[in-house]
């Protein structure tokens, strides 16, 4: 019996195409050098014309380009914390947000989500905020739960951002992939709010790019800017000149392949839900957006961990113990239903007939 692994958020779906082409020729013609390290002004202004459909001015002059949006989480607690100073994340969260504050010497404060729609009380957040405190970190749609922000949440945040005078990070790594006619909100175009937020994105899940590690930041000011370039030139110093002009046929040509895409991954989230909530003793809210379902099997009376253990020595099905993302994540699994609804279909049998031996 072969393993299935519905637990990791890789897209089951090739790079379109024409942004393959676009790579292709970039290399034809010579686009092999370092280039300019501030990246081409094409596709800076690709970016600064996507958020502008969001209602965000962006200067082009302002843009980072990354190697991935992970880079540009690491780099955003560089510009804006100094070693034992701390920011708020939502309780559960993305694990990767974890991952650096060791090195940096940072602390990440939960604030613990309802795990009925995944929501938060802004009160809370106000609780957990200190004279330490420099950032909240948002990520809307979300990992692990597929969670949408709703405007009242962005505007709280919003209010207590300008009263506290902490800024947003937010990652809107998963903005192109919505359900049931949800349309993306950014923070930054609230009123007040461009020049308090730091905005991280790339092209990894919208366009199947996870392997290119392409990614970018926009900087609320031109001294967040100057530390962001700053720590690029330290680093990475420059992405390849051919990567660039395939980023920016990612982000300026046909976009059918997304909105296939985006339509597979709504299928197989009906799916899904649908195969988790035929089980017994399972719980599980819809997502609104990105690509994970986030069910709760605290009814079998085991911890996160030990239920990804029994599922993987029973079942042969990798899935994500919840308790990586937080310990409101305790007692949930992460299902990825970036998969093929072949390794979807196989795998939730499995494990429906491994829960029903518990």
């Amino acid at each position: 019996m072969r393993l299935i692994n519905i637990g990791g958020g890789e897209p089951e779906y090739d790079t379109p195409s024409n942004i393959i082409e676009a790579m292709k020729q970039a290399m034809e013609d010579g686009y092999t050098h370092y280039g300019d390290f501030r990246h081409i002004p094409e596709l800076r202004e690709a970016v600064a014309a996507k958020y502008k459909r969001y209602g965000v001015d962006v200067d082009p002059e302002l843009v980072i380009i990354t190697p991935g949006s992970t880079m540009g989480i690491y780099m955003a607690y560089k510009a804006l914390m100094k070693p034992g100073e701390e920011f708020i994340v939502m309780d559960p969260c993305f694990f990767g947000y974890f991952l650096a504050v060791k090195e940096q010497g940072i602390k990440p404060v939960p604030v613990p989500r309802s795990g009925d729609d995944w929501s938060f009380n802004i009160e809370d957040v106000y609780k957990a905020t200190t004279d330490k405190t420099r950032a909240v970190l948002i990520c809307s749609p979300d990992n692990p739960t597929g969670a949408v922000l709703s405007q009242k949440e962005l505007k709280e945040l919003a209010e207590y951002s300008v009263e506290k005078d902490v800024k947003i990070i937010s990652d809107d790594i998963y903005d192109e992939i919505l359900y049931d006619g949800a349309k993306f909100k950014s923070i930054a175009a609230l009123p007040g709010m461009k020049e308090r937020t730091i905005i991280l994105n790339g092209l990894s899940k919208t366009y199947a790019m996870t392997g290119w590690r392409v990614g970018y930041i926009i900087p609320p000011d031109k001294e967040t800017y100057d530390m962001l370039f700053s720590l690029q030139m330290s680093t990475y110093l420059v992405l390849n000149q051919a990567l660039q002009y395939a980023s920016l046929e990612a982000l300026t040509g046909p976009q059918d392949s997304v909105k296939k895409m985006v339509e597979g991954y709504r299928e197989k989230r009906e799916y899904v839900v649908d195969a988790w909530n035929d089980m017994p003793k399972v719980s599980i809210t819809k997502p609104k957006g990105a690509f994970y379902a986030f069910p709760d099997l605290s009814g079998y009376g085991l911890s996160s961990a030990k239920m990804a253990e029994y599922i993987k020595k029973e079942a042969n099905v990798a899935i994500t113990p919840g308790r990586l993302f937080g310990a409101q994540g305790e007692g949930h699994i992460r299902n990825s239903f970036a998969q093929s609804m072949d390794d979807l279909s196989e795998g939730l049998t499995r494990i429906k007939a491994a829960l029903s031996k518990l």
